[in-house]
């Protein structure tokens, strides 16, 4: 126990007056000089992380009506797209059936053509034909006139006659 009575530990009234004294002084000192900036640096650095995190939200609301009204945008640009696509197909189509019209009835034109010019040409070979006819019967009738012919001579006629109309076809 004599440790206590002369050691570090022991108490002396004089020395402790002195270190409470000294102590609350530099607690007023402290009180005026540093507290009240160092209360006014934190209530200011408070205030600028409290304005930063409403800044951050109004940010994040307008991220958000930015995001929406992109999208909204989009969705709008996509259904445009889509119209202008079906529209492209109907007028494609439209066009498709338009040409198909159209080379059909140029078709069946080129066929009545075609049908008319045969049947020009057929009558033409008729005519022909029968001007053919007309002028070996006149022969046959002159040389029938001509001569007196024999039942024999008449069938050489006739079969002349026919074998001419036969090349003439």
């Amino acid at each position: 126990m004599e440790v206590l009575k002369e050691g570090l530990l022991k108490v002396d009234p004089g020395l402790l007056l002195w270190t409470i004294i000294t102590f609350i002084v530099l607690l007023l000192i402290l009180w005026k000089a540093a507290w009240k900036p160092i209360v006014e640096a934190l209530d200011a650095r408070a205030e600028k992380i409290r304005g930063d995190i409403e800044s951050a939200e109004k940010s994040r609301l307008e991220a958000e009506r930015l995001f929406a009204e992109h999208k909204a945008m989009m969705d709008k640009a996509k259904e445009e797209a889509a119209s202008i696509i079906a529209e492209g197909k109907a007028d494609a189509e439209k066009l498709k059936n338009s040409i198909v019209e159209k080379a059909n009835q140029e078709a069946k034109d080129l066929i009545e053509r075609a049908r008319r010019e045969i049947n020009l040409a057929k009558d033409k070979a008729l005519a022909e034909i029968q001007a053919e006819v007309v002028t070996i019967s006149t022969d046959i009738a002159a040389k029938i006139i001509s001569k007196n012919l024999k039942v024999e001579d008449q069938k050489a006629l006739v079969e002349e006659a026919l074998q001419k109309i036969r090349t003439v076809q």
